[in-house]
């Protein structure tokens, strides 16, 4: 049996998790489950605490498991290292936790994974890929998006909910952005609101 003393000198640097006192995550759990719409509130929730702790080496594979086993007392023999005891110990907490805070949907998609890197990977690949077409689809929206028959303000709640998708998926819209947005699309009836307007950013950058 290792001491509690005992760390990682296997060569990787990064492995100094202690044989018996591996990071319980599981007093933290994460309060909003991944679902297709909130990746970003979940993954820098993740991330925050997994730095706090500082395991982001397990999520990324930089911190690579030590052999499994190791020559034995007696000659010929092998033995289990403890080292790797430890860090699989601590890799599949962390992936427990991870797991623990997935929806029922997302979960589906990492079945079969076992370390928390293969299931942080899969993750952040599935959700990049989602990320860049939800991102042209709400872009391509927001530039067709006409007033039409609706009322201003389900116009105006129309042109908020794409800007607001396209900045939660990690874009710059700004107010001036949004404003341009929902001018463009107005009828031929508001051209002297959009006229108006647009000459505010002229006199403001004149004074």
């Amino acid at each position: 049996m290792a001491s509690s003393s005992h760390t990682s000198s296997s060569g990787h640097g990064q492995n100094q998790i202690s044989a018996t006192t591996p990071i319980q995550l599981h007093n933290q759990l994460i309060s909003t489950k991944l679902t297709d719409q909130n990746h970003l509130i979940w993954r820098q929730k993740v991330l925050t605490t997994v730095r706090g702790h500082g395991l982001e080496g397990f999520l990324d594979g930089s911190n690579l498991p030590p052999t499994r086993f190791i020559p034995g007392a007696e000659e010929g023999l092998l033995q289990v290292n403890p080292e790797f005891t430890s860090w699989e110990r601590q890799d599949q907490l962390l992936a427990s936790w991870l797991l623990s805070s997935l929806s029922e949907s997302i979960l589906i998609s990492v079945v079969g994974m076992h370390t928390s890197s293969q299931i942080w990977k899969s993750l952040e690949s599935s959700f990049s890929t989602q990320s860049k077409a939800r991102t042209i689809h709400y872009r391509i929206q927001l530039q067709n998006l006409k007033k039409g028959s609706m009322s201003i303000r389900e116009y105006v709640n129309k042109v908020k909910i794409c800007c607001d998708t396209l900045v939660a998926g990690g874009h710059v819209v700004t107010e001036q952005d949004q404003i341009m947005h929902v001018l463009s699309g107005l009828n031929s009836e508001y051209d002297a609101v959009v006229v108006s307007i647009n000459a505010r950013p002229e006199q403001n950058s004149s004074q």
